[in-house]
């Protein structure tokens, strides 16, 4: 089978690696301007309290730090995933937009929230703070967290409409990690599956757009994040520089990866199960069409053959 429903998953795309290896490069460096520019001068007068009793009634689970930091690869999988250039076009210029949509609301709607951080000495915990360390009171609604990777979960089911429905657990439980880390409140995690649903429905009409609109789209859109990448070259090491850091005071040690990988590799499991399952139902639909045309010239003959 050809298109959408190709049942090599991981299959060279129409887009090329370089091409999208490059988009996703510029993205983040997009998120990391706008995020910082979204939380800028907001203090005092003027910032909203978007806590509600549910906030205050959910505990802390440093234990969910796992599927939050999963949250930061999972959203890039439609990279792999969405074949065809203009798919992966369309997909690049709506996600660039939905950032630029949560930045302005960062900057001109500031809600903020009350931190609430993991203290403990366990491997969970530590990570915990640390995100949280990293992470400002600001930028909540609507979480972007949230929205990219549901709308990550969104074009996976567009472009493979046999997933097994397991895979409804990815999202569900980076959403509630983000409530559960305490990074986000209900609020934002409300807004945030919006603003998925809006630039899910925003990927489907473009899809359906000429060739040319969607190449010019996507060519402005990464003329102005290179743009952005050249007025912010500065900036380009401090998520590393953070990292160091935290490794270097004693974050992470051989034996922490273990839960990190045990959840990698149930993931792993989880999507090769959904390749195989699907795999076969292409097989057997493949071996069905073969037998019915088979069967035709047979039928024919034998409608030549009845008395008339």
């Amino acid at each position: 089978m050809t298109g959408r429903y190709a049942s090599r998953p991981l299959a060279p795309p129409g887009a090329g690696a370089a091409i999208r290896t490059a988009a996703c490069l510029l993205a983040l460096i997009f998120f990391q301007v706008g995020y910082k520019w979204g939380y800028r001068y907001h203090e005092g007068p003027g910032v909203i309290s978007g806590v509600t009793p549910l906030d205050q009634w959910l505990p802390l689970v440093p234990q969910f730090i796992v599927f939050y930091m999963l949250g930061y690869l999972f959203v890039f999988a439609p990279c792999f995933v969405v074949r065809g250039r203009h798919s992966f076009q369309a997909a690049f210029v709506v996600f660039c937009a939905m950032l630029a949509v949560a930045f302005v609301t960062f900057r001109f709607f500031p809600v903020a929230m009350p931190k609430v951080y993991a203290t403990d000495a366990d491997w969970f915990s530590r990570v915990a703070y640390f995100q949280q360390s990293q992470d400002t009171p600001y930028n909540t609604i609507p979480s972007l967290h949230v929205a990219a990777n549901v709308y990550a979960y969104a074009l996976i089911g567009w472009q493979y409409p046999g997933l097994n429905r397991a895979w409804i657990a990815v999202p569900v439980l980076i959403i509630a990690s983000t409530l559960l880390v305490k990074q986000h409140l209900l609020v934002d995690v409300l807004t945030g599956m919006l603003l998925a649903g809006a630039g899910y429905y925003a990927f489907r009409r473009l899809i359906r757009a000429p060739e040319r609109v969607t190449n010019g789209l996507f060519a402005l859109t990464a003329a102005g994040l290179v743009l952005v990448l050249l007025t912010h070259l500065e900036r380009l090491g401090k998520t590393w520089r953070k990292l160091e850091r935290f490794l270097q005071s004693g974050g992470l040690a051989p034996a922490d990866l273990l839960w990190p990988l045990v959840v990698l590799a149930a993931i792993a499991l989880l999507w090769r199960l959904s390749v195989t399952r699907r795999n076969r139902e292409h097989r057997e639909e493949r071996q069905g069409q073969q037998v019915q045309r088979r069967k035709q010239p047979e039928q024919r003959h034998a409608e030549g053959d009845e008395p008339r």
